[in-house]
């Protein structure tokens, strides 16, 4: 019997039924069939400025673009993404909202001060610096403000000039890249010096620039020994563990005291002659020996003498002056004379590369802390015999960790991204069809073939198949010849009551 006729067979009641199931049956295909075919929805912009997101909601719609909105973020299909934003961005859109030099094609020369005129020049120049710096990977949003002084004619000095760059990153920024900013706002203003552009971060604070401190940015240029000394350790430490994984403190004694210290030195074996000088000296002298009496007074015959003694002395003398060499030594000690440095080292034990369950990790890591050692004290210049001291400790850090970029995802996950929900639609879809072809629709088309079944045993019996007719015997034979199909319903559902039986038994 063909699906209409039995169809045909079925009261209204269970028509309607059938009808309703078919139905639901076919709806849910349809909705579990589309919602598998839909691709999946991926971000197109996000953080834009209303004016910037209407006008892009309004691009898709005449486009007919299917987009959804979830808080500021527009999503677009997965495969349109990239059609989508070349198309938008081949109509200047998102529009830019910083506005550099094309504010002064607005200003008119003829209704305009020249103070309005330079208020216009700066604003337009900051957004052209703010366009430049966006450029940089990782920065989302920039503010630069300049404060451009206005010089009176009669001024004999020009005033000073400042910036200050506020910057919202999605990473931290380096040194380099924050002097990089400082030179790019200097050069752009005249009479602006580098030193006095600060670079402001929404979250670190201040990167450079007045007020940061220079010992704790790699990078940047130190004023003082202790950073000078932090960044050359840094630089040969950072080679090997890698940037953010070492610590450095330098603290420098310096004596403050000025001293002068002078000192005379003789060399005694240098002697030279330098002045030589001699003399001789004699002396003679002559007498009487007689005593002195009042005779001697008397004149004397001639050929008459008395007693009489002569004596000559004689005396030399020689002078040596002697020249030596002497050196004089003044000694002067200036305030700020290094006295005694010292160091500490801390590094990051996750990037070494030691195991720590390996059987030799304590040796290991004493034998690199060791070749640090060595480097520090030689990069460093320290002295040990002048009172230096170094310590270098390995330690985990306990730092929150900072994703530079985004993972590129597996294979598998990019499998599960795409087909694990559309597989999920593409199973429930399978259950309900079962459900309501093996629940509803099979059950009702078996009612109707017990029910034929059981209209043609009454024929049979009308018939006078039964107890007191002909035989039944022959009548069975005439029944299942013109009637095969009836006569094997009801033989299949004798024998169903016969297993019924059985079973209650």
């Amino acid at each position: 019997m063909s699906f209409i006729a039995t169809l045909r067979t079925l009261p209204l009641q269970r028509q309607l039924m059938l009808a309703f199931a078919i139905l639901g049956v076919t709806l849910a295909m349809t909705f579990l069939v589309r919602g598998a075919m839909q691709q999946p929805m991926t971000l197109l912009y996000a953080g834009l400025e209303p004016a910037s997101t209407g006008e892009i909601i309004d691009e898709l719609e005449k486009r007919g673009t299917q987009y959804e909105i979830r808080g500021d973020a527009i999503f677009v299909g997965q495969k349109d993404r990239d059609s989508v934003r070349f198309s938008l961005a081949k109509s200047g859109l998102p529009q830019q909202s910083v506005q550099g030099y094309e504010l002064l094609d607005e200003v008119n020369g003829f209704s305009v001060t020249s103070e309005m005129y330079n208020a216009a020049y700066w604003r337009a120049k900051e957004g052209e610096l703010t366009r430049t710096i966006l450029a940089i990977p990782g920065v989302q949003s920039v503010r630069v403000h300049i404060g451009a002084s206005l010089r009176s004619g009669f001024a004999r000095s020009e005033p000073k000039q400042t910036a200050s760059v506020t910057i919202a990153a999605a990473r931290d920024l380096s040194g380099a890249q924050a002097q990089a900013i400082q030179y790019l706002v200097a050069l752009a203003v005249s009479g602006l010096s580098p030193s006095e552009v600060a670079v402001i971060d929404s979250k670190k604070g201040i990167l450079a620039g007045p007020g940061a401190d220079s010992a704790e940015k790699p990078g940047l240029k130190a004023e003082t020994q202790e950073g000078m000394l932090e960044q050359k350790i840094l630089r040969l430490l950072e080679a090997r563990v890698g940037p953010n994984n070492a610590r450095v403190s330098v603290s420098v004694d310096v004596s403050h005291e000025r001293q002068v210290t002078s000192a005379v030195m003789f060399d005694p074996d240098s002697r030279v002659v330098r002045n030589r000088s001699s003399g001789d000296v004699s002396e003679s002298s002559g007498g009487t020996s007689a005593g002195i009496t009042a005779a001697s007074n008397l004149p004397q015959e001639i050929g008459q003498s008395g007693g009489s003694s002569n004596s000559t002395a004689r005396n030399s003398s020689e002078n040596v002056s002697y020249e030596i060499n002497e050196t004089r030594t003044e000694t002067e000690t200036m305030p700020g004379a290094i006295e005694r440095i010292s160091i500490a080292v801390l590094l990051n034990d996750q990037v070494l590369g030691i195991d720590p369950a390996a059987a030799d990790a304590a040796a290991l890591t004493d034998q690199m802390i060791a070749d640090f050692k060595q480097l520090i004290i030689s990069g460093a210049g320290l002295d040990t015999s002048r009172g230096d001291d170094l310590t270098v400790e390995v330690m985990p850090f306990q730092l929150p960790e900072v994703i530079d970029m985004v993972e590129a995802p597996s294979l598998v996950q990019q499998l599960t991204e795409r087909y694990l929900w559309s597989g999920v639609k593409i199973l429930v879809l399978g259950l309900v069809v079962i459900v309501l072809a093996f629940g509803v629709i099979r059950p009702l088309l078996s009612q109707n073939g017990n029910a034929q079944s059981g209209a043609a045993g009454d024929d049979f019996f009308a018939a006078g198949g039964g107890v007191g007719g002909p035989d039944p015997f022959v009548s069975l034979k005439d029944y299942t010849m013109g009637r095969q199909d009836d006569a094997a319903a009801i033989l299949q559902e004798w024998l169903n009551e016969d297993r019924k039986a059985a079973v209650n038994e």
